[in-house]
Formats: structure tokens, C-alpha cells, sequence
């Protein structure tokens, strides 16, 4: 029996957004556990560990556009979508349980542990990649524009919230290894049974409405064109993946100089769009204006979750007794012991984090989607933003103890609430529905090549008092986000 889309009743937009929160849980249990699994039970060092991990960003890169454009144009199943999130759905289950049996595969298979770990894991970032265009595309194709659309994304993020939440639960609760199983059912079921519920519309049945035609027919060419303003910072992923892999770092001396080249000219491409549009606008500088904005604020994110350890570590254990810390808690009752300052450190990290997603999974629904109603995606999206560099900048000045760092990232949960949510209705809306799925491919590569500058970052913040001021660089990402927000219109509502 198959779901009428028709009815966008709250039941339907929950099951539409069963696939995104099934990979949302993969991906929660993956960060959770692989690098528990692969150097607790089979002994890979960290160096080959970070080269498993870089997998997925590169890989998202250059498949997500491609499976979103085959999707756009393949009817198979009866449906766009469905094969693919059919095909990722279970092969990223079995890659899942795979996990848990890689000694086993080395040994059946007569390769080393880390090539086992290494294909492995490439087929789960595979198989994750293969699922997340066509489940976010979905939303797209069966929400209406304007509120419906918002409504749509607003519940995908609050389902993937909590599932993301519920896998972190999980890890401290019952472990790693549970979580793994778990995730095995969670990500077959809730990919592959929704898909089997929902019927997508007939290709000829979708059509740009008026005022998305007229954006698409303006915007000037192929969608990958607005990722040029942020080609400096791709050019310089390019160059840390050849100094590192390749040259053995033998240009490391130039990289603070290069990343500051290259933020400089991202800047400097940001601000000649917003000339440029108040000259004479148009639907193509506007789309480049929106993934500018949004990239700058990746990188300050992503930034965030790679660094932000380091500022834990030196900076708010020094001013939170072990005894005292409520992030402890959870370790004494496991493991019945008193814990390092090292694992403080994770586990205020990791309480911060689980604060940040469940203010990233209660808010779209119960207030950002009002608010967008009454005030507009855009405006509301750009407070998201500035109340995020608030926070970064509130952890970088104030916070140096466990309560405080926890407001902060309260604060900070603010805006990710909107940046996984929000900015998918107000992207979606300015592409050609017809090309939703390799639009949503370059909407990722907005996210990817700001990820590839991070250790830019990295080195600017080994420069500026050993990590203290790390917080106020990813302030200064989301204040130039906000900023470029200023400039992004709301787009006219049409009939």
C-alpha cells in the first residue's frame, strides 16, 4: 500500500524523513564508534585511522552529484529516488555489520587488517553518499514551495535530530558494539521501508512553478558555477592532500600564508557578488551568494568539530575538577573508575555536542518553522547564524568551565538548528526541481570544500596562544556567513 504524498499530514512528512534520520544515525554511529572499533579491537594506528576518515568528504565530493543527476534522470521501481536509497540502504547496513567482523574478512579474504577496514569502510562513506542525495532530494520533490517545503525540512531535521541523539544515548548507555548492531536494523529498516511506502511523482509531473523556472532559466548555467566563489579554499584542500600524502610536508611553512590567500580571496569573490547584485540582480548571483554564506559557516562548524577538543582540554578542564564534572558521571557509573584528564576532556566534549543536537532536533519544528512563517526563511536563517557566532564568541571570551562551555554551545545549537534545516527550503527554492537531485549534490560540495580548509585553521590557531583563541576564529566564519546573509533577499512567494 503505497503513501499518498497529497495529504502532508505530519505522519507523512515523519516518514519522508525516515531515510535522512536512518543515515543520520549511521553517521552519529559511526563518529561514535569507528575509531573506537578499528584502534581498540584491531590495533590500526590514529595516522591510518585519519586516512580511513578523510574517505567520506572526498568521496561525498564527487558522488553526490553524480548519483543526484543519474537520479533526476533514471524512472526505474516507479520511482527517481527509490533505487538508490534501496541500493545505499542496505548496502550501508551491511557495511555496518562488516564492522564488527574485519578480522574475520582478512582472514577469508587473505588481505591485511587495514586494506579489510580501509574497503569497508569506503563502502559504507559509499553507500552513505548513495543515500543522502536521494533522501533529501525526496522532501524536495513532495513538499510544496514556500511553508509546506520549510515544514518539510523542518521535520526532517527534528527526526534526524533525535535519531542522532538516540545513537549517542545508546553508545554511553549499552557501548560501541551495541550501537553498531542496532544500527545495522535502524539503517535497512528506516531507508528501505519508507521507500517502499512513498509514491514519487511521474517525471513528467514535475515542473518548475512559475517563480522557480524564472530563477532556474536567470541563474545562468549549470548549478556547480556557484561554487566558484569558493574555489581558494578548495585550491587549498588541494594543496594540504599534496603537501601531506605527497610531498611529506615539505611545504608546510607556506600554509598559514596560503589559507590566509585563500580566505582572503573568498572574501574578496563574496563581496563582488554583492556589488554585483546590487547593480543588477540576478537569480544566479543570489544562488552564489547562498552557498557562499552557507560554506563560511561549514567551515567555522566543521572547524568546530575537528578542534574544539583541544580547547576543552587546555582551557575548561584546567577549571573543572574531575570529581566535580557532570560529564563524568556516566564514565564512573561504566567503568567504575575515576577518569583522566584526558577522558574529561571527551566527555565534556561529548555532553556538549549531545546538548547542541538536541537543541538541533527540538527547534525546527516547535520554533523555527513558526518564526519562518511570520518573519521569512531568509531573516530567520540569518538570526540562526549571528545567535551561533554569539555562541562561538561567548565560549572563546567566557567560557572556562564546564557549566559555562555548556551554555555556549546551547547557544551555539541555535544556529545549527537552522543551518540542517532551514537552509534546504531556501536552497531548494532556488534551483530547478527537475534537477533537484544534482543541485542537492552541489549544495554538499558547498560543504565539502570549506571541510578541506579546516587545517588552515588548524595552523592559525597554533599560532594564536596555544588553541585559546580557536572559538573566535570559528566566530569570525559565522560573522562573515551572517554577513553575507545580509545581502541574500528573500525569494518572492509564488501562488
Amino acid at each position: 500500500m503505497h503513501v499518498d504524498p497529497s495529504r502532508h499530514s505530519t505522519g507523512f512528512l515523519i516518514l519522508l524523513s525516515l531515510p535522512t534520520a536512518a543515515i543520520g544515525f549511521s553517521l552519529s554511529a559511526a563518529v561514535a564508534s569507528t575509531t573506537w572499533l578499528l584502534s581498540t579491537r584491531y590495533g590500526l594506528h590514529l595516522d591510518n585511522i585519519a586516512l580511513i576518515w578523510l574517505a567520506g568528504p572526498l568521496m561525498g565530493l564527487f558522488v553526490q552529484p553524480l548519483v543526484g543527476a543519474l537520479s533526476d534522470r533514471t524512472w526505474l521501481l516507479g520511482g527517481r529516488r527509490r533505487l538508490y536509497l534501496l541500493i545505499g540502504g542496505t548496502a550501508g547496513a551491511i557495511s555496518m555489520y562488516a564492522l564488527l567482523h574485519l578480522d574475520q574478512l582478512a582472514a577469508v579474504t587473505t588481505l591485511s587488517l587495514l586494506s579489510v577496514a580501509v574497503v569497508v569502510t569506503l563502502l559504507l562513506d559509499l553507500s552513505t553518499n548513495v543515500t543522502f542525495n536521494p533522501a533529501r532530494s525526496l522532501v524536495a520533490d513532495l513538499t510544496a514551495e514556500g511553508p509546506q517545503r520549510v515544514r518539510g525540512y523542518a521535520w526532517m531535521q527534528t527526526v534526524s535530530g533525535l535519531f542522532g541523539v538516540s545513537a549517542y544515548l545508546v553508545s554511553i548507555f549499552l557501548g560501541n558494539a551495541v550501537l553498531i548492531q542496532v544500527t545495522v536494523a535502524v539503517t535497512f529498516l528506516c531507508t528501505v521501508v519508507p521507500t517502499l511506502l512513498i509514491r514519487e511523482p511521474a517525471p513528467e509531473q514535475v515542473s518548475p512553478s512559475p517563480g522557480a523556472a524564472a530563477a532556474a532559466s536567470r541563474a545562468g548555467g549549470h548549478p556547480f558555477r556557484a561554487l566558484l566563489p569558493m574555489a581558494g579554499l578548495g585550491a587549498y584542500g588541494l594543496y594540504v592532500a599534496v603537501d601531506k600524502v605527497l610531498l611529506k610536508g615539505a611545504l608546510s611553512g607556506f600554509a598559514v600564508p596560503l589559507f590566509l590567500l585563500a580566505a582572503a580571496s573568498t572574501v574578496a569573490w563574496g563581496v563582488s557578488l554583492v556589488w554585483r547584485d546590487r547593480v543588477r540582480g540576478s537569480a544566479a548571483l543570489r544562488l552564489r551568494k547562498i552557498l557562499l554564506a552557507h560554506g563560511l559557516a561549514w567551515l567555522g562548524v566543521q572547524g568546530m568539530f575537528v578542534m574544539a577538543f583541544f580547547f576543552v582540554r587546555d582551557f575548561i578542564v584546567p577549571g573543572s575538577p574531575s570529581q566535580e564534572v557532570m560529564a563524568n558521571v556516566f564514565h564512573r557509573w561504566i567503568n567504575g573508575s575515576t577518569p583522566s584528564a584526558a577522558d574529561t576532556a571527551g566527555n565534556i566534549l561529548s555532553m556538549g555536542f549531545l546538548l547542541m543536537n538536541i537543541v538541533g532536533a527540538l527547534l525546527p519544528v516547535t520554533l523555527l518553522d513558526p518564526l519562518c512563517r511570520r518573519w521569512g526563511k531568509v531573516a530567520v536563517h540569518r538570526a540562526a547564524m549571528g545567535l551561533m557566532a554569539l555562541g562561538f564568541l561567548f565560549i572563546a571570551l567566557a567560557a572556562r568551565s564546564e557549566g559555562s562551555y555548556y551554555l555556549g554551545m546551547l547557544l551555539v545549537g541555535v544556529g545549527w538548528s537552522s543551518l540542517i534545516s532551514i537552509v534546504f527550503a531556501i536552497f531548494s527554492e532556488s534551483v530547478d526541481p527537475r534537477e533537484m537531485g544534482v543541485s542537492m549534490g552541489v549544495f554538499n560540495s558547498s560543504l565539502v570544500l570549506p571541510a578541506l580548509a579546516v587545517p588552515g585553521l588548524l595552523q592559525i590557531s597554533e599560532h594564536l596562544d596555544q588553541h585559546r583563541w580557536i572559538f573566535g576564529l570559528f566566530a569570525a566564519c559565522l560573522s562573515l556567513s551572517w554577513a553575507f546573509w545580509l545581502s541574500v533577499a528573500e525569494r518572492p512567494q509564488t501562488p
